[in-house]
């Protein structure tokens, strides 16, 4: 309980004040703004299905498009994402950018299919304001980060476990 409560808080406070340190950077100024790390491999932009959270959970598909962080390479996947924890409302189609990071060997854009597992937590009145951070992939070296502020989202409020698995297309 004290979880939601802190994530209700946070995703209030960030919505009140304009969320102007979570605005959400399109995948290239990631990769610009990340092209010195020697960990950080390219931006995950997602099309996340809406859905009805039901107490216990929900399920969204995804669309994603990998970019590299040579800004040039890429790849195209599918797949969903679950929530198992408190997931209340219902949220509207939205966009997220996953910041993508190997923490083991060097992973080309075909090469990050796989589950990936984590926590997230996000409040939608009318606005969205939330993150994720999951953790898997091949050999489980890859860790994600996503956060950010979406207009006109929906009404939720969701925090627990969120489990996401992506497969190249075919």
């Amino acid at each position: 309980m004290k979880n939601v409560v802190t994530a209700a808080a946070m995703a209030a406070l960030a919505l009140s004040t304009g969320a102007c340190s979570l605005q959400q950077s399109s995948a290239q100024q990631l990769n610009t703004t990340n092209a010195n790390s020697r960990i950080y491999i390219g931006s995950l932009t997602c099309n996340v299905g809406g859905s009805t959270g039901y107490i216990l959970g929900s399920a969204k598909p995804l669309d994603c498009v990998f970019l590299g962080k040579d800004g040039v390479s890429s790849a195209q996947y599918t797949g969903t994402i679950d929530k198992v924890g408190i997931d209340i409302g219902y949220t509207k189609a939205v966009h997220t950018i996953w910041r993508v990071y190997s923490l083991g060997s060097d992973r080309g854009p075909t090469q990050i299919g796989g589950t990936y597992v984590g926590e997230q937590g996000t409040v939608a009145a009318g606005n969205q304001a939330g993150g994720n951070w999951i953790y898997g992939g091949p050999n489980a070296e890859i860790g994600m980060l996503a956060s950010g502020v979406v207009k006109d989202a929906g009404y939720n409020l969701a925090t627990g476990v969120a489990a996401m698995t992506i497969r190249l297309k075919q």
